[in-house]
This record gives structure tokens, C-alpha cells and sequence, in this order.
């Protein structure tokens, strides 16, 4: 039985084990419309220039007005509520800049564990292009993609947490002539933090991270590691979160492109702000993201930057 069906059967089973009808007092979540603007210069994005000119530079920005909605609902189980299944994007999730789509269950423990199993089927999936380093018309295909995450939140009533993940990746039509560049892959990956309380309504939360992503490319085999710093801070109606993090991944061959082993340093920087019960109604906040994302490489090919900047509205119930 796949991770997939082990999921369903853990969430169907918390379901009919919990022998009530339903109610609605049970449901809670948030509905985020937000709309903004985002830029990019990767290579390697579809939503770049199909036609490359140079593949030996960094590619050129492509501005676009985007239309981001968001937002999560979750379902208590169990006489004591200390279950629940949920889907949509984690506000957690989002504080940090990681807009990830899930369908999980969680399950709040006795020593004040929280264990959270969900499956992304988003967070993979999509376009690339069939030859990213094809100079001229590039076409696309797609990307099949499937990823697994199991959570510990608050182990044993601590600030500790644990995030680990597996994912598989597929590219349907590979058309890259050496085999060592090609991307199919399985990924593995964890991350442990810490949660500080400054004061009652400030926090910071450090975190160390690691990846391997085991490619069918020898050459796009990498490893990777991160540290990254959250910081929360609540003042009466405000709410902001900013995230920081470094990362260095490592490549395990030779690139036959471009004759050197390829090395990312990739760098970020997220801010998340909201302001609650705007204009006086209740439970209707506004917010707003902005983000830049860095990757310096030393193969120009593969640097690139990313900018985010948005607002919108959020209804929480």
C-alpha cells in the first residue's frame, strides 16, 4: 500500500471512529483573496521566455500581475477535538513564505505533541520545459509530482518541531541529451526547530534544514542545507512575521554543458503582515506578503531572483 492510500485509510478511519453526525460548529478555517505583482528571471521557469537566446547567462524578468487564492478549513474529530482533518495552505505555512496545498490529519497528543501526516499533491506538479538549455523555441511538458509530509509540533509540550518529507518527481517528455542532466527524482528531506518566547506576544523560531534530491542525473544529484529565523510579533490588531534563511546546495557531478560542478548559495527573505478586523468587521483582516528569493550560482545559467509583493482581504470562521 502506497503512502497515499495509508493516508486515506488513517483519515477515513478517524472519521467513522468518531460516530457523530455532522456539525458545524466543528469547521473552522480562512478564505485569503489577495492579488499582486511577481518577477522573475529564472532559466528554468515556464512562465519565463519560451525562446532562450544565451544559455550561458542569467535569463531576463518577466513581470506579471497575479491573483493568489488561498486559505485552509479543517474538521475537529473525537469527542475532545483533538483531532482533526484539514486541506488548504497552512497559516504557518504562509507566515514563512511556503505556499504549499495539503490534505492532512492531525492529531494532538496527551504530552502536547501534534502529529501531522498530509499529502501535497501540488507542490510538485506542473510545467518545465522539455530542454531547458535549448537556445531558441523551447517547448514545454509536464511535471508529475507527489509529496508526503509528517510533522511533530510542540514534542512533548516543548518548542521543538520536526518537518520531514518525502517526494518523488517525473518529467514526462525528457528531452536532454546526456543522461547525467536528467531530472527524475526522489527527494528527501528534514527540518528541526526551535520555538522562543520573547515575551507573551513575540517569538523567534530558528530552524536547521537538509535535502537530498536523488535525481536520475548524476549532475543534478545534489544535497543541500539550511538555516533559517523566523520572527512573530503580535501588537493589538498587527501581526507580522519575518523569515530569513541561507542555504548552500552542493551538486554530486560534473555539468557536460558547462564543464564544472554546479553550486547554489540561495538566500531569502519573507515578510507576512496582518492587520485584524480592518474597517471594524469582525474577523475580516487584511494582509499582505512580499518576498525576494536569491540563488547565486556558479554556473550563470541557473542565477536567479524572484520578487513577491501583495495584499488582499482574509475571512477567518
Amino acid at each position: 500500500m502506497n503512502g497515499k492510500n495509508l493516508l486515506s485509510v488513517a483519515i477515513l478511519s478517524s472519521l467513522a471512529g468518531s460516530a457523530f453526525a455532522f456539525d458545524s460548529s466543528r469547521i473552522s478555517g480562512e478564505i485569503i483573496f489577495a492579488t499582486g505583482y511577481m518577477s522573475s528571471n529564472s532559466n528554468l521557469s515556464t512562465e519565463s521566455d519560451s525562446f532562450l537566446k544565451d544559455n550561458t547567462k542569467k535569463g531576463s524578468h518577466n513581470d506579471d500581475f497575479i491573483v493568489m487564492p488561498l486559505g485552509n478549513i479543517a474538521y475537529d474529530l473525537g469527542e475532545q477535538r483533538n483531532q482533526r482533518v484539514y486541506l488548504g495552505t497552512s497559516r504557518d505555512d504562509l507566515a514563512v513564505g511556503d505556499l504549499a496545498f495539503e490534505i492532512g490529519y492531525q492529531y494532538d497528543m496527551q504530552n502536547g505533541t501534534q502529529v501531522d501526516v498530509a499529502y501535497l499533491p501540488t507542490v510538485l506538479s506542473g510545467k518545465a520545459w522539455k530542454n531547458p538549455y535549448l537556445e531558441g523555441n523551447r517547448s514545454k511538458t509536464d511535471v508529475d509530482g507527489h509529496a508526503f509530509r509528517l510533522k511533530l509540533n510542540s514534542i512533548a509540550g516543548t518548542g521543538f518541531s520536526l518537518d520531514m518529507a518525502y517526494a518523488m518527481t517525473e518529467i514526462d517528455d525528457e528531452q536532454i541529451a546526456d543522461k547525467a542532466l536528467h531530472r527524475d527524482a526522489d527527494i528527501y528531506y528534514a527540518k528541526a526547530g526551535y520555538l522562543t518566547h520573547l515575551a507573551p506576544n513575540m517569538g523567534l523560531k530558528s530552524s536547521l534544514g537538509y535535502l537530498h534530491n536523488d535525481s536520475e542525473g548524476k549532475a543534478e544529484t545534489h544535497d543541500q542545507y539550511e538555516v533559517e529565523l523566523s520572527y512573530f510579533l503580535v501588537h493589538n490588531a498587527h501581526t507580522i512575521a519575518l523569515t530569513g534563511s541561507y542555504a548552500y546546495r552542493d551538486y554530486d557531478a560534473q555539468n557536460s554543458i558547462y564543464g564544472k560542478t554546479r553550486s547554489d548559495n540561495r538566500s531569502k527573505l519573507f515578510l507576512a503582515y496582518e492587520y485584524a478586523n480592518i474597517a471594524g468587521l469582525e474577523n475580516w483582516n487584511l494582509v499582505s506578503f512580499a518576498g525576494v528569493n536569491y540563488n547565486d550560482s556558479n554556473i550563470s545559467f541557473y542565477s536567479n531572483e524572484d520578487y513577491l509583493a501583495s495584499v488582499g482581504v482574509s475571512y477567518k470562521f
